[in-house]
Parts: structure tokens; sequence; C-alpha cells
């Protein structure tokens, strides 16, 4: 049995050589500029900070207490990592506009570039929100900063999916080889 599990391993891979044909098909490889590797590290700071805000707000208003100062601090650091993330998404599409040969995924790092612009706006809002809590203290902008904070995090899981499908639908910002 254990002969005849091998010889049809043994005929199937010879087969499967067989059968891959041979091409004459140059590949060209894309590569990105350096830039490309800036943008991860800045992004997952960009992800992690809003989520982080809304469970510490979170936790503040379930408990009755107004909002410290912690809750401006990580709003100020969830604005600043995701203007890095923009800023540095911005450079790496003035670098890479011309190397993407798909255009559905331009199409697609458009709409990732459009969706970083709302997401730092609504993180402008979420920051000024939580000034204006400690500077006012009516509980009406505690609920509201929860409320942009929530939206914040739901655009920054589909901005995500948006960064996901462009690395590993599209192999946006990874060196690949294509055919010529």
């Amino acid at each position: 049995m254990k002969v005849l599990i091998l010889l049809l391993m043994f005929l199937f891979s010879f087969s499967h050589e067989i059968h891959q044909g041979k091409e004459d098909v140059e590949y060209s490889t894309i590569t990105y500029p350096a830039i490309v590797k800036l943008h991860p590290p800045a992004v997952h700071f960009g992800i992690v900070l809003p989520f982080a805000t809304l469970l510490v707000g979170a936790y503040h208003a379930l408990k009755g207490r107004g909002f410290e100062p912690l809750i401006s601090i990580l709003s100020f650091l969830t604005l600043f990592s995701l203007t890095l993330s923009l800023l540095t998404g911005y450079f790496i599409h003035e670098n890479i506009e011309g190397i993407i040969p798909q255009k559905p995924a331009m199409d697609l790092l458009h709409l990732h570039q459009k969706v970083g612009f709302v997401l730092l706006f609504i993180s402008s809002i979420g920051f000024l929100t939580a000034v204006l809590y400690h500077m006012i203290k009516r509980k009406v902008l505690m609920y509201l900063f929860l409320i942009v904070n929530l939206i914040l995090c739901i655009g920054v899981w589909y901005q995500g999916y948006l960064g996901g499908r462009l690395v590993y639908e599209y192999s946006v910002g990874v060196p690949v080889e294509v055919k010529r």
C-alpha cells in the first residue's frame, strides 16, 4: 500500500511538471520607494488610539465620573497619529501614483485617501469636544465625545479594511513580479 501511494505521488508530481507548461515570459519587479515603509507603523498607532480613547471614555461615563485629562491627552495623540498616518499616506501616494498597474487598485487607493481625510476631520472634532468638555464640564459634551469617537472607530475599521484590500488583493506597497 505504501509503495502504491509513493508511486502515485511520484506520477502526480511528474505529470504536474509536464502540464505546468514552459512559458517564455519576461517578468519585471515592481518596487516601491523607501517612504512606503513609514506608513504601517504610523497607521498602527492610528488604529489603536481611537479604540483606547473610546474604551477609557466609556469606562469613565459608565462609572459616572467626569473625563480626566487623560481623555484629552489620548484624543490629542489620536489626532496626532492620524495626522501622521495621513501625511505618510499622502507622500506615498505622490511617489507611487505611476507604479500601480491596475485601475481598480488606483480607485481603491483614492477612496482610501478620501476616507483618511474624513477620519482626520472626525478626529479633530473629537479632540475639540474633549477640550470643550474640560472647559465647560457639561455631560452632553462627554456623550457627544463618545458618539464622535465611536464613529471614528467605525471609520478606522473601514479604513483598515480598505488598506488590507490594497495590500493583500493588489499587493500595493509590496515588491512583486509581474508579467510584461
